[in-house]
């Protein structure tokens, strides 16, 4: 989390999108007025291969809305894609948006927790929102038509994430109970843990695997937490649950970032179905702060420790592979994988992307030079989301204040399509497709803004 961020977007480029298509430049991101002065001087010395982008349906900036709060970092949005919602930790709220006109957003209030809000959800039918708060650790379940609390739940350690079953059936909570200090060596303890809540109850039979269900009241939620201990193989009694996502049959995608490894569980029983470990990936890299963009060296055998998870609809996995436990690397390793990965399920990996999003950077002037010695880009977020007949893919790199954008029709082989910028310093820390509106909002950890941008 951040504690400070640029409020004037006037040093900001304006918001574009660039593409390649064939290997030449179409547009690229715009600076201002000011700065407009060509490619920066370290552009020149890049080498490596130019990944060629996809012609496709594409994505144009609409706005860049500036929330009232200090930061906007996950964000959520209800049904009719109306209002998003995001969490705000150095105000501790969650801040309501109006974005009916996308080209002129309003800001339309917020909602205090009385601690780091540190994820929120929206339950199907529009609802409630699910908010997890950290110091002290509960939910709070938002009654969205009058803004208030109708009821808190105690979680018993620190949630990281939250999503919701697309039926409305369940929820499941990230109780991370992450170390208190990225300079502690692991394990600690308490274990953290993964909580199921029971929002809804299934009806009927399952229609192509997938259960009908309705709503509780939310009197009658409950929890259920699913031990992590002993799945792990890296750090057994530290599993550190980092991000959940919910696939369309009911089951759950866990990542233990610091373990390296990813975790599905049925959420009706609560088993585990599958445990693996992420691997590692060896590619090219640049590896010096030198003022010099220059594809050279080798990431070799470096952890993937994934941070975001989502599900394909053909039910596979893709994570964004940022990397944050590096405090047992032996020299010359590495933690995080620089990349974005896709899984089988029960683990068998599909696709790997290797240097090719850094090199997309690269060629656009978006790759941060200042961090080839630590993560680069640090892809952080991952989402997938159908737009009319299209599977896209969303990878956003925190770091490298930028999107990619993918055509995953075809998870085995997804293709870049896109780089989305969304400025300089602003760091979107939250992706959010709302392909309802053909809209997509990354929710930017930086400078305390909402990047929009429409589908053409």
């Amino acid at each position: 989390m951040i504690s400070c961020r640029v409020k004037s977007l006037s040093s900001i480029g304006s918001l574009a999108l660039g593409v390649l298509v064939g290997g030449a430049f179409a547009f690229g991101v715009v600076a201002p007025a000011s700065a407009q002065t060509g490619l920066s001087p370290y552009f020149p010395a890049f080498t490596g291969t130019i990944p060629t982008l996809s012609p496709f349906r594409l994505f144009t900036p609409v706005t860049k809305f500036a929330v009232d709060g200090e930061v906007a970092e996950i964000a959520a949005v209800t049904p009719d894609g109306n209002t998003v919602l995001y969490t705000d930790s150095e105000l501790k709220e969650v801040g309501f948006v109006d974005i009916r006109n996308a080209s002129a957003p309003v800001q339309m209030g917020s909602f205090g927790v009385a601690g780091e809000p540190t994820s929120v959800a929206i339950t199907p039918d529009g609802r409630h929102a699910l908010i997890c708060v950290r110091d002290p650790n509960k939910l709070i379940v938002l009654d969205l038509q009058t803004r208030t609390a109708v009821r808190v739940l105690d979680l018993g350690g620190q949630p990281d994430s939250v999503a919701v079953s697309p039926n409305g059936i369940y929820a499941a909570i990230a109780i991370e109970n992450e170390r208190p200090d990225e300079r502690v060596l692991l394990p600690v303890s308490p274990a953290g843990f993964v909580t199921i809540v029971d929002i809804g109850r299934r009806i009927g039979q399952p229609v192509n695997g997938t259960f009908g269900g309705f709503p509780l009241p939310v009197a009658q939620w409950k929890l259920r937490n699913i031990s992590m201990t002993n799945v792990p193989n890296r750090f057994p009694t530290d599993p550190e649950p980092e991000y959940v996502a919910i696939n369309r049959f009911d089951q759950l995608a866990v990542t233990l970032q610091e373990n390296n490894f990813i975790v599905t569980i049925d959420l009706a029983s609560g088993t585990i179905r599958s445990a693996f470990s992420a691997g590692t990936t060896t590619h090219l890299a640049d590896l010096k702060n030198d003022r010099r963009i220059s594809f050279v060296d080798t990431l070799l055998n470096a952890r993937l420790e994934p941070d975001a998870i989502a599900w394909t609809l053909q039910g596979q996995l893709v994570t964004a592979n940022e990397g944050d436990y590096n405090l047992d690397l032996p020299r010359g390793s590495f933690s995080g994988g620089r990349n974005f990965t896709v899984f089988n399920a029960n683990g068998p990996l599909l696709f790997d992307s290797g240097a090719s999003l850094e090199l997309a950077a690269a060629a656009q002037n978006l790759y941060p030079d200042n961090r080839s010695t630590s993560k680069g880009a640090e892809p952080e977020g991952a989402a997938i989301a159908f737009y009319g007949f299209k599977q896209y893919g969303f990878i956003g790199a925190e770091r490298g204040n930028f999107v990619g954008v993918y055509d995953f029709n075809n998870p085995r082989a997804p293709r870049l399509l896109q780089l989305l910028a969304t400025g300089a310093g602003s760091r979107p820390e939250g992706l959010l497709p709302v392909p309802q509106r053909d809209l997509f909002i990354t929710a930017n950890e930086g400078d305390g803004t909402l990047s929009i941008f429409r589908l053409q």
